[in-house]
C-alpha cells in the first residue's frame, strides 16, 4: 500500500514568504556611516592652524626677534614640507641658520640656538678659523663671483731684478743671492704673488671682492701697497691648478713656446723647473 504525501493547506500555499530585512539594514546603516566618514573628513580637511612666517629678510647669523615673526593659516593636514613652526616663542632669541627672506615659511632647520663663532657675510659664506678678510678692487679683474678663485699679483716698474727671485728664496727658507750689481739693467716686471684665493663676498656697488687670507697673506699684500707696488688680480676656476707663487716674469723673459703653449701642469712658467730669472 503507498503513502499518500501531505498536501499543505490551500491559504499556506498562497501566502509569500517573508523576505529577510537584514541585509538592507546592513546597506543603510553602511551607507551611513559612509555618508558621516565623508562629512567627517571634508570637516577635518577644513582645519587649519597657524603656522609662523617672516615678515622681512633675516640675515645669517641675526637673532631672530618677535617683529621679525607673523603668521598665516595653512591646512592642519599638510605636506611635511610645509609643517613650519607652530609656536613663535620657538623662534624669538634663536639664530638664522642661513639668509631668510621675507614671507619664508620659518622651519625648524633654519633655526639656531647659538650665533655664529666666525664671521659671516651677507651671501651666507663664514670666513673660516684664523683666517682674515681683505678688500681687492674688481675694476680690473671684472665679473666676479663669490664661487670663484682669484690669482693675485703686483708690478714693479723700478726693474728690480731679484725682488721676486729672493723674496721666494727667503719665503722658501733659503738664503738669497747677492742683490745685483748697479750696472745690471733693470726692467719692470709682473709677479704673480698668490694664486686660487678664496672669494668670499662681493661687493658690486662698490666693486670690492673680500677675499680670505692668512694673516701673513694679507699682510705682504698690504706691505706691496705701502711700497707703492700696483696690484692686479685674475679670475680663476675653483677646480683649475693653482700656480706657483712669487712667479717673476718681465718681457724680456717671455719665449715663443711657453707662450704658445696650452694651459696644463708643468707647461705654464714657474710650475715646475727653475724659476725665469732666477739667478742663483
Amino acid at each position: 500500500m503507498s503513502a499518500t504525501a501531505p498536501v499543505a493547506p490551500l491559504g499556506q500555499a498562497l501566502t509569500r514568504k517573508r523576505a529577510n530585512p537584514l541585509p538592507a539594514i546592513i546597506l543603510a546603516v553602511g551607507l551611513i556611516a559612509a555618508i558621516a566618514l565623508a562629512a567627517l573628513g571634508f570637516l577635518e580637511s577644513r582645519k587649519v592652524e597657524p603656522v609662523v612666517v617672516l615678515v622681512r629678510d633675516v640675515a645669517y647669523g641675526q637673532q631672530i626677534t618677535a617683529t621679525d615673526l607673523g603668521s598665516v593659516e595653512l591646512p592642519l593636514h599638510r605636506p611635511a614640507q610645509l609643517a613650519g613652526v607652530i609656536s613663535p616663542d620657538t623662534a624669538i632669541g634663536q639664530y638664522a641658520a642661513r639668509n631668510l627672506g621675507a614671507n619664508d615659511l620659518l622651519q625648524p632647520a633654519m633655526l639656531m640656538a647659538q650665533p655664529p663663532t666666525q664671521p659671516v657675510y651677507p651671501n651666507g659664506e663664514s670666513l673660516a678659523p684664523n683666517m682674515v678678510p681683505l678688500p681687492f678692487a674688481t675694476a680690473t679683474v671684472g665679473p666676479i663671483t663669490y664661487r670663484d678663485r682669484l690669482n693675485i699679483g703686483f708690478s714693479d716698474s723700478s726693474g728690480s731684478p731679484d725682488l721676486c727671485d729672493r723674496a721666494r728664496a727667503a719665503a722658501g727658507g733659503q738664503h738669497p743671492a747677492a742683490p745685483p750689481s748697479a750696472a745690471t739693467q733693470a726692467r719692470a716686471f709682473a709677479c704673480r704673488l698668490l694664486s686660487s684665493v678664496r672669494v668670499l663676498y662681493v661687493d658690486e656697488g662698490a666693486s670690492v671682492a673680500y677675499l680670505e687670507l692668512t694673516p701673513y697673506q694679507a699682510h705682504t699684500i698690504w706691505a706691496l701697497q705701502a711700497a707703492g707696488l700696483p696690484l692686479w688680480g685674475e679670475r680663476y676656476g675653483a677646480a683649475s691648478t693653482p700656480l706657483e707663487s712669487l712667479d717673476r716674469l718681465d718681457i724680456g723673459q717671455v719665449t715663443l713656446s711657453a707662450l704658445s703653449a696650452p694651459a696644463a701642469p708643468g707647461s705654464i712658467p714657474g710650475t715646475n723647473g727653475a724659476i725665469p730669472g732666477d739667478t742663483k
